[in-house]
């Protein structure tokens, strides 16, 4: 492996070990010290993706002008002060501001490690480079969610907060170090991309978007109302890290066998795991809940970024892909939520099931149409 390319995961992985502790802590963190509601934890869900569904096409479109450093820097750098904040925050109030800035920090990120991937798959199978870029980001939120089950036994979960701020130092250092290259001026096109492949998959992340951020928001209060204890809870959901990332890690092999199929029965996996939630909390349900919704969720993400990425201005076409998931966890946390505390904690998951099934029909339709070549990389 070129040794830039694998430094550069290095850094992906490291800042996603940290994000991984903070999806189960803060709501967690909500939970237990101002004792939030399903209905505040989607409020709180929600507004990561409040700056998220406009500012990833911003920055991804100022990535492919200034550069992709600077924006994973500035990033990084917003990330570590707003990890330390939730410390000394006092009420839910503040914690709803900290996840906005956690959603800023996002979207400098995200678009501009991705677009380097797509800068630097000339070199390498396309196939394979996003295969191993989702490997690293997705085996630091696994392993990250894991240590925030396991730290919790020995620290108190305020302190995770602080390790959070340390691992940010080092993806700030691995990230520093490295001289990243944007795609030549001439890829960055003016160009139109089929308009149906953008909205197919802006459309397939936006059902992402909607059911990823609802599960992380509710899921640690659902499973501590069923009895579940908090180091479980990290377990569980570091599972679904895992699962993910075993598919990006098998992702050429998986795309030789499934091909245009990938994405309606990836979202036919969704809608089953999300069932089994609602149908059987018990622990055998939970585990084989979140291993189908890790399957699922590592299918869906890498097929549709793979498709992104294979056209011209990546930083542009990076920031569209992140945006549409912003979109989906903008709407999709503070709804679920809302229906959660109105009507029973578990109705969110029976209307996710209903979703992915209505969405997985829709994916298939649009290949029986006719339209399969809408889902094919040269």
């Amino acid at each position: 492996m070129n040794p830039l390319l694998f430094r550069f995961y290095i850094g992906v992985f490291s800042i996603s070990l940290g994000f991984g502790i903070m999806t189960p802590a803060v709501p967690l963190f909500a939970t237990l010290k101002f004792s939030a509601n399903e209905w505040e934890l989607g409020i709180i869900g929600t507004l990561v993706a409040l700056p998220y569904f406009f500012a990833p096409f911003l920055f991804g479109k100022m990535s492919d002008r200034v550069g992709r450093r600077p924006l994973i820097l500035s990033g990084i750098l917003v990330y570590f002060f707003t990890s330390f904040m939730y410390v000394i925050s006092t009420s839910i109030h503040q914690i709803a501001i900290l996840r906005i800035f956690e959603g800023i920090s996002f979207s400098m990120i995200w678009p501009s490690t991705e677009a380097f991937v797509g800068d630097f798959a000339k070199h390498l199978s396309r196939n394979r480079a996003i295969g191993l870029y989702s490997v690293a980001w997705s085996s630091g939120y696994m392993l990250g969610s894991m240590t925030m089950g396991l730290m919790v036994y020995f620290i108190d979960l305020t302190h995770l907060f602080f390790v959070v701020g340390f691992i940010m130092l080092v993806g700030i250092c691995a990230f520093f170090s490295l001289n990243i290259k944007n795609s030549d001026l001439e890829e960055i096109s003016t160009d139109k991309p089929s308009r149906s492949l953008v909205i197919s998959v802006s459309y397939v992340m936006l059902i992402w978007g909607v059911s990823v951020l609802s599960f992380f928001s509710l899921f640690p209060s659902y499973a501590t109302k069923k009895g579940v204890s908090p180091s479980m809870i990290g377990y569980l959901i570091g599972i679904v890290g895992l699962v993910r990332t075993l598919v990006f890690f098998f992702f050429s092999r998986i795309m030789a066998i499934m091909g245009s199929a990938t994405m309606p029965i990836g979202m036919a996996l969704l809608s089953l795991s999300m069932l089994i939630l609602w149908l059987a909390p018990s622990e055998i349900g939970l585990l084989a809940s979140v291993s189908l919704l890790g399957l699922s969720l590592g299918l869906l993400y890498a097929y549709s970024l793979l498709l992104m990425l294979s056209l011209p201005s990546r930083g542009r076409y990076a920031g569209i892909f992140e945006s549409s998931i912003g979109l989906g966890e903008l709407v999709g946390p503070i709804i679920m939520g809302y229906m959660g505390f109105v009507i029973s904690p578990s109705f969110p998951y029976i209307c996710l099931s209903i979703l992915g099934l209505i969405s997985s029909i829709v994916s298939f339709l649009l290949i029986t149409c006719g339209q399969k070549k809408l889902f094919e990389v040269s």
